[in-house]
């Protein structure tokens, strides 16, 4: 009975074809929508043929949550696509929990199923379409992509794509691991692209039989280097080191022509820190390894300064590389100098303060103290957040830090470290006391500075409710906050969304970056607006002369002779050294408020000691503006 009604069915469509009613590729395409058939509607989805009714010239298609729905024939010739039952759009509205669960329980499978489906290749929107809020529920289709694609590549016979641009792709069953790693690493030109290439090839040398075959990669990563090297420094450093590593296993092979690793440090010194900060140890190892032949005799002096802009990773590997190379006696000098000159970076103090008790024991002490607050008020104040966040969150965390720094210091260190814990804005009310109370556990005494009742020579600081700023500073630092809001911070969601698209969030190091960066800036948004909020403009006029006080201009001359010097002390914001500016928050500005003519004050100097000088005069700050 079926039989005669297909055959009466075609008879029907050629009819339909003779009389030119349709023509011969849609009468071919309609002779396929037969009764019980999946199809495809560009629109509709998913559906399957009900029903035909030759005489009203139209079929019926239940579609997914569209049954019944009635077609003309022509229309449905041209719009449906027939799909063949073992489609895994066919498979999908037989029983969608069944092929669900085989998805969940092997995604290798189930990946093969569909790229089959669709030829062996398809963009990955083709792969959402099909895949995501289908077969597997929106709400985890991302965690469950995620993990599928770790175990697809694993398989060498799949091509995952790092960019949406790229397809995914199934190749022959035939083709050997061999065969596809190096098409892998021959069908991609980026270099991170390339770099993920040759590093599955070092790890499966034993794949190739034939080890001649890979002598062209090593001609084939030069071009990718010199053609990347620019646009993609970082990508482009870490496929050389590759490809060195590659030359060394691999016998026989040669470098020919290609740039040596001592001459792209030399090409690319000024951009280095910023290469080296996002590659991994073992490769930062590799490049340090190499200063003594890339700089000759200077090369120690180049390392340091690549230590100052290294970041976390970098500062440990540094270190341990000078350590490691008999060098650690030059290291120590150049830290202890470096404190004494507060020119460290903060990720440098952070390394000394974890390594106190290990590496770093002969330069840590009572004496990095000033050297702590000196950088987190200059990151503070320069707006480099992330680099002192290191630092900062190390103060708090580190329970031990305090009792550690303090434990030979004098009671003048210990003073002047809570002043400056007490003035200093880097750090939350919740923090300070935190701090501050650690402090006074091991020392009393500095309570009565703590909590502003000081007797003898000390004067108690002027109380006042949040920042006391110029006006000049006030309206700079609004700007920079309305710049981060309606510049960086869109700026950066635009990064995380096209960070997002190369999916695999849990491997996508851009995605990451920019989430941090995200982080950073909201913390930094947060901290301006607070200090903002709270603090007063002024433009310093009246200014009390009586004693040394925001406003005011001091005259001094050391004790025992010397040259007669100058601080202006304005707000909290407003420092020029060259111009003798200095913030009444201070370490020196702190020691000098409050004092009058006549009185001797010790002054911290930059390597971390005192001197002592006497005030000859006290007069009020005149703007260049009145002048």
């Amino acid at each position: 009975m079926v039989a005669d009604l297909l055959h009466y069915m075609n008879e029907e469509v050629e009819k339909l074809v003779t009389a030119g009613k349709l023509s011969q590729a849609l009468g071919e395409n309609l002779s396929k929508l037969e009764a019980g058939t999946v199809c495809l509607h560009k629109s509709w989805g998913v559906g399957r043929v009900a029903s035909w009714d030759l005489l009203g010239d139209s079929m019926t298609i239940d579609f997914k949550g569209k049954p019944g729905h009635p077609m003309k024939l022509e229309f449905a010739a041209k719009s449906l696509e027939a799909l063949s039952e073992d489609h895994i759009l066919a498979q999908w509205i037989s029983d969608p929990e069944a092929l669900t669960a085989a998805a969940i329980d092997d995604p290798v499978a189930f990946a093969k199923n569909v790229l089959n489906s669709y030829g062996g290749s398809m963009t990955l929107d083709a792969w959402d379409d099909v895949v995501k809020g289908k077969i597997i529920p929106e709400a985890k289709f991302r965690s469950w992509w995620d993990g599928a694609k770790r175990e697809m590549r694993k398989v060498r016979s799949f091509v995952v794509p790092s960019k949406r641009n790229l397809p995914l792709e199934l190749r022959a069953e035939d083709v050997s691991p061999s065969e596809a790693m190096l098409s892998e690493f021959r069908e991609v030109l980026d270099a991170k692209s390339k770099l993920k290439g040759l590093d599955a090839i070092l790890k499966d040398l034993d794949a190739f039989e034939d080890p001649s075959q890979l002598h062209a990669i090593v001609g084939e990563t030069n071009t990718a280097i010199d053609m990347n090297l620019r646009i993609a420094p970082a990508a482009s450093l870490e496929l050389l080191l590759a490809r060195d590593e590659f030359i060394d296993k691999l016998d026989g092979a040669e470098l020919g022509d290609g740039m040596q690793l001592k001459d792209l440090i030399l090409s690319e010194e000024a951009r280095l820190p910023d290469i080296l900060r996002g590659m991994a140890a073992s490769r930062q190892r590799q490049v340090y390894r190499a200063f003594p032949d890339a700089f000759g005799d200077q090369w120690i002096e180049k390392i340091f300064d690549l230590l100052q802009h290294a970041g976390p990773r970098g500062v440990m590997e540094v270190t341990r590389f000078m350590v490691d190379n008999d060098k650690g006696d030059v290291l120590m000098d150049h830290l202890r100098t470096g404190l004494q000159q507060r020119t460290l970076s903060s990720d440098l103090i952070a390394w000394i303060c974890k390594e106190r008790k290990r590496t770093a024991t002969e330069v840590f002490g009572p004496e990095i103290c000033p050297a702590i607050i000196n950088s987190l008020e200059r990151d503070h104040y320069a707006d480099r957040i992330a680099k002192s966040t290191r630092l900062h969150d190390l103060m708090s965390s580190d329970k031990e830090l305090i009792p550690d720094l303090l434990a030979e210091a004098d009671v003048n260190q210990v003073r002047n470290f809570a002043r400056r814990v007490k003035s200093s804005p880097v750090f939350e009310e919740l923090n300070r006391g935190s701090l501050l109370a650690k402090v006074i556990k091991l020392y009393p005494d500095v309570q009565e500075l703590v909590s502003g009742k000081q007797s003898g020579k000390d004067i108690e600081p002027q109380k006042m409710e949040g920042l006391v700023v110029s006006w000049e500073s006030l309206k700079a630092r609004q700007e920079a906050l309305e710049n981060l809001i309606h510049k960086e911070i869109p700026e950066n969601s635009k990064e995380i969304q096209i960070a997002r698209e190369y999916g695999d969030l849990k491997e996508n190091a851009e995605y990451k970056a920019a989430k941090e960066m995200q982080a950073v800036l909201m913390r930094r948004q947060a901290e301006m607006e607070a200090e903002i909020s709270g603090a007063r403009g002024t433009d310093f006029a009246g200014a009390d002369t009586s004693v040394v006080g925001i406003g005011t201009k001091v005259d001094f001359v050391e004790v025992g002779g010397g040259e007669p010097e100058a601080y202006t002390i304005l707000g909290a914001w407003d420092t020029d050294t060259d111009k003798g500016i200095i913030s009444y928050l201070s370490a020196a500005g702190m020691a000098l408020l409050g004092k009058a003519v006549g009185v001797e004050v010790s002054l911290p100097t930059e390597d971390g000691g005192s001197r002592e000088v006497k005030i000859t005069e006290i007069s009020a700050y005149i703007t260049e503006a009145t002048v």
